[in-house]
């Protein structure tokens, strides 16, 4: 399996503290059935991880998955904060994140917790025009998607994709994020989901996540979920 949005790298957000919580995340994620990892630490205001650092926190772990025979690939990335326009332009042009996949042809683009950015549909057309699809993670978390569904649906129709995060399929952020997630399965507003895992306590559980995607709308929207992931990533 491929997750495509965990922070599983160390000292660099609020993820793991030490390289060792590091590896016991692996371990975890390789249990569940994982091989690739996209390690997506937050890029924003409060969380300023350039390229340089995240690619060397990569390549570190990396080293020490291979020490402790742990056969998961790392790769880069970022969690893009839409802090505002300015901020997506400056950082963009300056190429200071990662995008996802290979030919990094996505961008895990985030909104602000407080409220939708009405500039967000110029940014999306903005990127898509560059032939880069945004990705929208964890919708179901945000009270505005949740509260006013459109929103979200005219992004998709926009072209872009969204990822729910399989602990709010499982109930473990409230009951109001396991409802709309589960609703925009039934839906299919659903294109991905990913872990986005940040501990050993929250932590990655891709397994869980697919086999309630199959529960709710059958094999057919997993083999599809999972053959997105693998176009994401860079395998077809």
């Amino acid at each position: 399996m491929i997750d495509i949005h965990c922070h599983i790298l160390h000292g660099i957000d609020d993820g793991p503290q030490d390289i060792k919580e590091s590896v016991e995340m692996a371990q975890i994620a390789y249990n569940d059935g994982i091989r690739h990892i996209i390690a997506t630490p937050h890029f924003s205001a409060n969380h300023y991880s350039h390229r340089g650092l995240v690619r060397d926190k990569v390549n570190e772990l990396q080293n020490q998955l291979h020490i402790h025979n742990i056969g998961i690939t790392i790769h880069t990335g970022n969690e893009v904060r839409l802090e505002s326009p300015a901020f997506i332009e400056e950082h963009s042009r300056d190429e200071n994140f990662f995008y996802l996949g290979a030919a990094s042809q996505f961008i895990l683009l985030e909104q602000v917790w407080e409220g939708y950015c009405e500039e967000t549909p110029k940014i999306v057309k903005s990127f898509m025009k560059r032939g880069i699809t945004p990705i929208i993670p964890h919708p179901e978390r945000h009270f505005f998607f949740r509260d006013n569904p459109q929103l979200l649906i005219d992004l998709i129709n926009q072209g872009c994709l969204t990822q729910v995060t399989v602990d709010s399929l499982l109930g473990k952020n409230s009951e109001e994020t396991m409802t709309f997630s589960h609703w925009l399965i039934e839906q299919n507003y659903v294109h991905v989901i990913a872990t986005d895992a940040h501990n050993v306590r929250r932590k990655p559980n891709l397994s869980e996540g697919f086999r309630i995607v199959t529960e709710i709308a059958g094999n057919q929207r997993t083999d599809d979920i999972h053959r997105r992931l693998e176009q994401i990533i860079g395998f077809n």
